[in-house]
This record gives C-alpha cells, structure tokens and sequence, in this order.
C-alpha cells in the first residue's frame, strides 16, 4: 500500500509478490474489480485484502487447470494447460466482458500487455 506505481506494476514485482505473472495479474485485478493502472497506494486495506484473495484463488484455478498453455507449453506430463479458456481479461482485446458485455480494453505498461474491462473494473 506504500507504493505509488500502478497496482499491476506492484503485484508484477517479485520484492511484492512472489509468483504473479502478467496472465495472472490481469485476471486478479478483473474479479478483484480494480483497474490495473490505479496506484496501489491508492487502495483501501479492504481492496487489499480482496485482491490477495483473487490472486491466490486466481492461481489454485490455474493449477487446478494446469496452468495456461500459450504457443508449445505442456506440463511434466506433456500436457497441455486449459487455464486460458476460462480467461476474464486476458488477451481478450475488444471481446465483450463476460460479465457485463463492455468491450475488453488493452493498455501497455512496463512492457507488458494489461487487458481490463473499464466498466467492471472502474
């Protein structure tokens, strides 16, 4: 909550948060309903908590699901993940949010990719 860079930024950076990629950053913020650019400075101890709890449930659905396969991933196994088609924000450019149908917006930051809906996520 001290850090003044955009929330995605903060919870990207391993001296944050451990193990959060992009993938899973933007799908966090999405159900936690914040928008990736806002400061995490700015964030109430509530929205917090909230989001500590998406990104945890956001990776146990990931696993579950065996994570997400972009391009030639497999697991041990050599198995593909299926994590990507259940997917909120990500990559999703323009496609209608599956929660309230307002077209997926894509911003860069930090060289990456951000996809957030803007009416969910305010």
């Amino acid at each position: 909550r001290r850090r003044s860079s955009a929330i995605k930024l903060a919870i990207m950076d391993n001296h944050v948060v451990v193990g959060v990629g992009n993938i899973y950053a933007n799908e966090s913020l999405f159900y936690a309903g914040i928008a990736p650019t806002r400061p995490a400075n700015s964030l109430t101890r509530a929205e917090c908590d909230q989001l500590a709890a998406e990104i945890r449930a956001v990776l146990r659905r990931a696993i579950d699901a065996g994570g997400s396969t972009l391009r030639d991933f497999v697991d041990s196994e050599g198995k593909p993940g299926y994590f990507q088609q259940s997917y909120m924000v990500y990559d999703r450019q323009e496609a209608p949010c599956r929660r309230c149908g307002t077209p997926i917006r894509h911003i860069r930051q930090g060289q990456r990719s951000s996809y957030y809906c803007p009416l969910c996520q305010p």
